[in-house]
């Protein structure tokens, strides 16, 4: 089976991104090609660390093989809070399938889409590199000290990755160590075993991983990233399975939980919340007091070429997903109109008493060539856009493929999100404390008080987070029926959609293909359990050891 190969020529393509006075740079120089082998390698300090970076590096993919695969866009466009979006029903059919998970009468579903293949490729080579790595790690001449530390960002990785794929997948083979050739052919792990490893693999990480923030660690991971990851781990795996995590050694539960996320939000671990939420997304924000744990991207050195090249950039290419199309600068660059914000989410923001200030700061309104010269109306258009991550000027990069350079890091756990699973997880056993969590988050933004209750933290989990490719995932882990519910209600056509009409009156928009009205239904699939299909291509390069999952 080909989804792991033991292959160390992905050195060559390496960048690990430090932070130093506030400015990313690059620091490896990568020995040519033609001179990098297994049996040369793994000797230095250097050489680990470049390793490393090719670790890092998988964070940074947004395609790969066959597609574009930007997956915090993905989550978006399959949750109630995006349409999958685009330039026509034709266009990005893999997004278009996660938004139903079948086949409707305005947009196709593929199983054998080849982007579904990607996500598997991508997340396998992430794991291949840290099984890698860590398999070498004691051939390198070096302190213990740094062993340790670095070992520990190789697990977390590892966890990082197996946990996105195990979300997409759900059913997916679990390979922790190096492979041989005869090796590669794996059935797949029970999901518990999966979530279980993740769990022991961020136990592990925490074990050696410094308390300090992600600037002062150089965008590295910390050990606040690995326990808040954990904490995300437990709440899905609990929501989806309700069991525990057991790491072989020690039992995760809420109790263990909540001592992690309360260690976070003490003062001495130096997090808060920035006073300006809008403010976040700024590139003087990024790895700032808010940030627990951060994908750092970079523009500072660019690659040429085409989209599908992005893979050998550094940039977010989720910016470029959520972008117009057709806009033509003054401020913004032209993207894909992928993941539009749905009507359900405008109206989802408290209006009374006061306005909530994060309406604005999530979702871009362009409904006019006055706001945005140029602007097409893609399909699903809806006159809004993802306004936390979008093309402006400020992350554009002076040369090579602004596509593919977008140099905004990418927000993954936020000071605000752990106090939102701390007040989930304190609702009657501590509800002073889940109260104060709560209205901690909503006093930022000049709202009222409220109880913490399940409903009231899930409606301030997505208005606080919309965006940022974490609704789907709660939707799934609040269960199926209640994710097909929430789905199936944001079927509403809001103002500036794009129809034959407008039901606020004409607007002045360059028009692509119009977009019926019942391309805006959503009728989800609860027999697909939100999860991708495993690849045909893996199952039949599998010789059948892979199976379909359920509903495929």
């Amino acid at each position: 089976m080909q989804h792991i190969q033991k292959n160390i020529m992905f050195l060559v393509a390496a960048t690990l991104l430090l932070v130093t006075n506030g400015c990313k740079k690059s620091f490896l120089e990568i020995t040519p090609a033609s001179q990098i082998e297994e049996s040369n390698f793994f000797k230095t300090e250097l050489q680990a660390t470049q390793a490393l970076a090719g670790i890092y590096h998988v964070l940074q993919w947004g395609n790969i093989n066959q597609g574009h695969t930007p997956l915090m866009g993905w989550a978006e466009a399959a949750s109630d809070d995006a349409y999958s979006g685009g330039g026509s029903s034709s266009d990005a059919v893999g997004v278009k399938g996660i938004e139903n998970f079948k086949a409707t009468t305005t947009a196709p579903f593929n199983a054998n889409d080849g982007t579904y293949g990607s996500v598997w490729s991508i997340y396998y080579q992430g794991i291949a590199r840290a099984n890698t790595y860590l398999a070498n790690i004691d051939r390198v001449e070096s302190t213990a000290n740094f062993k340790a530390l670095t070992t520990g960002e190789a697990k977390f990785l590892r966890a990082h990755f197996y946990f996105d794929l195990v979300k997409w997948f759900e059913n997916v083979p679990l390979i922790i160590k190096q492979q041989a050739p005869d090796e590669y052919n794996q059935p797949q792990a029970p999901p518990q075993e999966v979530f279980n490893q993740i769990a022991k693999d961020l136990v592990d990480a925490m074990a050696v991983l410094p308390k300090t923030s992600m600037k002062a660690n150089a965008g590295r991971a910390t050990y606040w990233s690995a326990s808040a990851l954990l904490a995300r781990v437990y709440l899905f795996n609990k929501g989806v399975y309700n069991t525990e995590l057991n790491t072989g050694t020690k039992v995760i539960d809420a109790a263990a939980v909540r001592t992690y996320l309360d260690e976070i939000i003490a003062p001495s671990a130096g997090f808060d919340l920035i006073g300006n939420y809008s403010d976040i997304w700024r590139k003087a924000n990024e790895l700032g007091i808010e940030s627990v744990w951060e994908v750092v991207h970079s523009n500072t050195q660019p690659v040429s070429g085409s989209t599908s090249d992005q893979f050998r950039a550094q940039g977010n290419y989720n910016v470029l997903y959520f972008g117009p199309r057709g806009v033509n600068g003054n401020p913004y660059t032209a993207g894909f109109s992928n993941a539009v914000p749905t009507e359900s989410l405008y109206r989802a923001f408290e209006t009374t008493p006061v306005l909530d200030p994060r309406r604005a700061a999530t979702i871009l309104v362009l409904n006019s060539t006055a706001a945005a010269p140029g602007i097409i109306k893609g399909w699903q258009h809806t006159g809004y856009f993802n306004n936390k991550y979008n093309t402006t000027s400020e992350y554009k990069t002076a040369s090579g493929l602004n596509d593919i350079n977008w140099g905004q890091n990418l927000h993954a756990i936020r000071f605000s999100d752990v106090l939102l699973m701390a007040s989930e997880l304190n609702i009657g056993v501590d509800q002073t404390k889940a109260d104060a969590y709560l209205n901690r988050v909503r006093s930022r933004v000049g709202l009222g008080n409220r109880v913490a209750t399940i409903d009231n933290i899930r409606h301030e989990r997505r208005v606080e987070l919309a965006g940022e490719g974490i609704r789907y995932w709660d939707l799934l882990r609040y269960g199926l029926p209640y994710a097909k519910q929430m789905i199936d209600a944001s079927s509403l056509i809001g103002p500036y959609y794009n129809g034959t009409s407008s039901l606020g009156g004409p607007i002045t928009l360059t028009s692509g293909a119009n977009t019926p009205a019942n391309a805006y239904q959503m009728d989800w699939d609860v027999s697909k359990r939100g999860r991708l299909p495993i690849p045909p291509a893996q199952i039949t390069l599998s010789n059948g050891v892979l199976k379909p999952n359920p509903g495929y």
